[in-house]
Parts: C-alpha cells; structure tokens; sequence
C-alpha cells in the first residue's frame, strides 16, 4: 500500500486466521474424544475412512479429531486460539491421558493480503498450550494482492 509521497508503509496485523485444535493417532476413536472432552468435533474420522476430496475420494490414514474456528477476519490469533481453548475442558490430567497416545497440536492458518504481517503471542497463552502438551503449527498462506501490477 503506497502512502504520501510514494513512501511504502508495511507492517500490520495478520489479514485472516483459522484455528484448529487436532488430536490425532494411528488407532483414535474420534468418539472416546468426544466423550472424553464433552465437545463436538467439527470434523472427525477414524483410519480406512473414506472421505470426498477434490476430484475423487481419499482414505484417512489416521484417526483424527478436530474443532476449530473458520477463515475469519473478525479474530486475532491470540484471542482465536482462546476461544477454542475456552471450549475444551482445562483438567490437565485429561491432557496427559490424551498427549500419552495421541498428538496434539493447534493448527493455526495465516492468511496474508500482503507481506510483512506480524503477531506476537502472549506469555500465558504459550503456557496454556505447553500445559495441555499442544504443539503451535503455523501454516502461512500470502494472497497478496495485484496492486503492484496495477500501478
């Protein structure tokens, strides 16, 4: 974006983000998570499931569970992240069960209408994760725009 006399202004907050927290293994019962945890998955299959994809039908190849939130620019990572934290249950005994059979992680889609966005991620919500023994994955996708075609 071009600012007052031709000067460049880059920087700013992530443009979208999506956020999924995922628990996965070899032989999940995605439905013991579910009791377990007390929420309904947004998605969920076990392994040799078949599933629509692009052009044809895919097996999984893992058992997984998922809820999360959609593309949304209406949410900071931060608080995206919180939200589905807020969802699940916070025993930390519960956690240890499942992080003893199971990866977990929180997969977080940044979505970037242009370069240079940044974000910083609280002290206390870092340990929220670490507690829970939940990975951050970030998955960065830049959809810059044409402007620079159209000058």
């Amino acid at each position: 974006m071009q600012g007052p006399e031709d000067s460049w202004i880059v920087g700013g907050s992530i443009d979208r983000v999506s956020v999924s927290l995922r628990i996965s293994a070899p032989d999940l019962d995605p439905d013991i998570v579910t009791r377990r945890l007390g929420v309904q998955p947004t998605f969920a299959a076990r392994r040799g499931d078949e599933r629509p994809s692009k052009g044809g039908t895919i097996t999984q190849r893992v058992g997984i569970w998922i809820v999360g939130l959609a593309n949304s620019p209406e949410w900071e990572l931060a608080d995206a992240i919180s939200a589905v934290l807020d969802r699940v249950p916070s025993d930390l005994g519960l956690w240890k069960e499942l992080a003893s059979f199971a990866s977990i992680d929180m997969f977080c889609g940044l979505h970037l209408d242009d370069w240079n966005r940044g974000l910083d991620l609280p002290a206390e919500l870092l340990a929220r994760l670490g507690e829970r023994h939940i990975a951050l994955g970030l998955d960065i996708y830049c959809d810059e725009s044409d402007d620079e075609a159209d000058a």
